[in-house]
């Protein structure tokens, strides 16, 4: 055989098993967590102690998923996850998409600057905000017409938002809740990219702006709103310190629970890891059912414009 054609075929293989040593590494510290939490959750107390058991439990046991579960409130927890962060994070995606058009496709007076306020928002952590924001919302008094309405009918009027999902609706209503900046970014650098053209004709037509926007680019613009809907699911269904912060007991997310239960040493470890992967089954059931679209549109999104 050709020397040339040997070291060419040695090359190959050697490519191939390299591809597959990286593959097979990043699966394992991708997969390790999870196979830990699995094992663990299904061990016996008497398991736990038997240094024997490594990974695999002599005796399978689902009580602790059945006390992770009381101890989440699960239904209660999970009604207030999707009532409040969850339907917050869906607002965004529609909420910042609209401002983005705008930053996209109109020319209006400090555009750039208001622009680099957004930007600002993605550098500027969100604990910084926490205090100017908590007493906003204890007591909420946009524009001081409450203070103003008070003074003339020397009442004591407060709207108090504090525990309510108004915390988190207000704010994803106006572009600017949880990670608003990164999905604003994301869908201007996508709208950026289309051509005007699909406007033009929709207002030849007779469309508004409005309409066009719903009717033209909004289809046109699959990519960006898979993408922003994964994200805005997996960091509103994971956020613990907002909800934290401004809700109360009766209104707390599984991830609020789900730290609870991390913090409480009375605990068996079995629960804990039995509670994290209650609380991690949802996410990964949307991301399996969006993947396909999600990694084709994140090689997309963001690199246009």
């Amino acid at each position: 055989m050709d020397r040339k054609k040997i070291l060419k075929k040695t090359t190959s293989v050697l490519g191939s098993v390299a591809r597959w040593v990286f593959l097979i590494s990043v699966g394992y510290i991708a997969l390790y967590p999870i196979f830990v939490m699995i094992s663990n959750s299904l061990m016996t107390m008497d398991d736990v102690l038997d240094q024997s058991v490594v990974y695999v439990p002599k005796t399978i046991t689902f009580e602790n998923f059945q006390t992770a579960f009381e101890r989440l409130d699960f239904y209660n927890s999970l009604k207030s996850t999707l009532l409040i962060p969850i339907l917050s994070g869906m607002i965004e995606v529609v909420t910042c998409a609209i401002t983005a058009y705008g930053f996209a496709r109109f020319n209006f007076r400090e555009k750039n600057f208001l622009f680099g306020l957004v930007i600002a928002t993605i550098a500027v952590p969100s604990t910084l905000l926490m205090i100017p924001q908590y007493t906003g919302f204890y007591n909420f008094d946009p524009l001081k017409i409450i203070a103003m309405f008070n003074k003339l009918t020397g009442q004591n009027l407060q709207i108090n938002f504090l525990n309510t999902g108004f915390t988190m609706w207000l704010p994803s209503l106006f572009s600017v809740g949880l990670r608003s900046g990164v999905f604003i970014f994301i869908y201007r650098q996508f709208f950026k990219g289309l051509p005007k053209e699909f406007e033009e004709a929709a207002y030849v037509d007779g469309a508004n702006p409005l309409t066009a926007f719903v009717k033209v680019i909004v289809p046109s613009s699959t990519v960006p709103i898979v993408t922003v809907t994964v994200f805005s699911l997996v960091w509103h269904w994971n956020e613990y310190y907002t909800t934290n912060m401004f809700l109360a007991e009766s209104n707390r997310p599984l991830a609020v629970m789900l730290k609870i239960i991390a913090g409480d040493t009375k605990l068996a470890n079995g629960v804990r890891m039995a509670g994290a992967l209650i609380f991690i089954i949802p996410v990964l059931t949307v991301y399996l059912i969006l993947q396909r679209k999600f990694i084709k549109s994140i090689d997309k999104v963001g690199i246009v414009g």
